[in-house]
C-alpha cells in the first residue's frame, strides 16, 4: 500500500535537513532589495524573506510537497536556531577550530574548482561556437511538411467507395466519419489532428500529402489496419526554433561539451599515474575530445 504524505513528518524532518548539511542561506546571496521584508532578527541581524525562499528550494522534493506557507514557521525557527549557533560558536573562537579550518579548505578548494572550470567555459564558448551549433541544428531538423487530415477506416474495399460515393453525393466527411468508420477516432468525426510523413504507415501518408486542402481521396487507400477514405483539412510548413528559442539549449548542451574537452586538456598536460585498488599501475582513459 502507497506510503500516504504526512506534512508533520516532513516538518521533523526540515529541522534535521537545515542542520545536517551546509543550507542554501548559507551560500553567497544576492543583494538585498526594498522589498525583501526582514522575516525575523537574531541579535541584531536580520533574516529576509529571500533567504527563506532560498533554503525552501534547497530542500528535497519530498519535503517541498508540503508547501511554502506550511514549512514557513518551521523553517523560519530552524534559520533562527542556524543563525543563532553560527553567532554563539564565533563568540567562542570556532573560526579558529581545526574541524571548522579542515572543512573550509575542502569547501575553498571545490569553490576555486568550480569557479575556475566556469572562466574557462566562458573563454571557450565563443559566439562562433554557439553559431555553429545552431547552423547544425537547422540543418539536422529543417522546416517541416505537415497536414491536417480526417479519415474514415473501413473493413473492406466496397464498403469505403460506398463511403467514397456518399460523400460525392454530398454527405459532410465528418458526418461519414461518425456514421461509418470503425477507427477511433469516429466519435471525433475521423479528425487526426496535424502529422509529418513519418507518423502515419507510408501508403497513408502519400495519399494524405499528396492531396491539397479540402480534397477527399478519389479510390480507397489500403494500409494494414483497413481501407481508408482521407480528407485533407489543412496544410502547413513547421519552422525550427529561432536562434534565442534554442539559445538556452545551445549553452547548455555546448557548456557540458566544453566542459568535457578542457578538462581533458588539463588531464593530458598534467603529470597523472592511476592505480588499481591492488595498487597495481592502471592505464589511461581515452582522451576526451577537443573543444574546437
Amino acid at each position: 500500500m502507497p506510503r500516504q504524505f504526512n506534512a508533520r513528518s516532513v516538518l521533523v524532518a526540515v529541522g534535521l535537513a537545515l542542520f545536517a548539511v551546509p543550507s542554501a542561506w548559507a551560500q553567497t546571496a544576492d543583494p538585498k532589495t526594498a522589498d525583501d521584508a526582514i522575516v525575523a532578527q537574531v541579535e541584531g541581524k536580520p533574516i529576509h524573506r529571500s533567504e527563506v525562499l532560498q533554503a525552501f528550494s534547497g530542500l528535497p522534493q519530498q519535503m517541498q510537497k508540503a508547501g511554502f506557507e506550511t514549512i514557513y514557521p518551521q523553517l523560519v525557527e530552524r534559520m533562527i536556531q542556524q543563525r543563532l549557533l553560527v553567532i554563539h560558536g564565533r563568540k567562542n573562537n570556532f573560526a579558529e577550530n581545526d574541524v571548522v579550518k579542515r572543512r573550509l579548505k575542502r569547501l575553498e578548494d571545490a569553490v576555486i574548482g568550480e569557479v575556475y572550470l566556469n572562466q574557462l567555459i566562458e573563454e571557450n564558448l565563443t559566439p562562433g561556437l554557439i553559431d555553429a551549433r545552431y547552423k547544425e541544428f537547422l540543418q539536422q531538423n529543417p522546416p517541416t511538411d505537415e497536414v491536417r487530415a480526417r479519415h474514415i477506416l473501413l473493413k473492406t474495399e466496397t464498403d469505403a467507395k460506398n463511403v467514397i460515393g456518399h460523400i460525392d453525393a454530398g454527405k459532410i466527411f465528418e458526418d461519414a466519419a461518425k456514421e461509418f468508420s470503425t477507427g477511433p477516432s469516429a466519435t471525433s468525426g475521423g479528425d487526426l489532428g496535424f502529422f509529418k510523413r513519418g507518423d502515419m504507415v507510408k501508403p497513408f501518408s502519400e495519399a494524405a500529402f499528396a492531396l491539397k486542402s479540402g480534397d477527399v481521396t478519389p479510390l480507397p487507400v489500403k494500409t494494414r489496419f483497413g481501407w481508408h477514405v482521407i480528407k485533407v483539412e489543412d496544410r502547413r510548413s513547421t519552422q525550427p526554433p529561432s536562434f534565442e528559442e534554442m539559445k538556452p539549449r545551445l549553452l547548455r548542451d555546448l557548456g557540458r561539451t566544453v566542459a568535457a574537452g578542457v578538462m581533458g586538456q588539463l588531464v593530458e598536460k598534467a603529470t597523472v599515474e592511476r592505480f588499481t585498488l591492488d595498487g597495481n599501475p592502471m592505464p589511461a582513459p581515452p582522451k576526451a575530445p577537443k573543444t574546437q
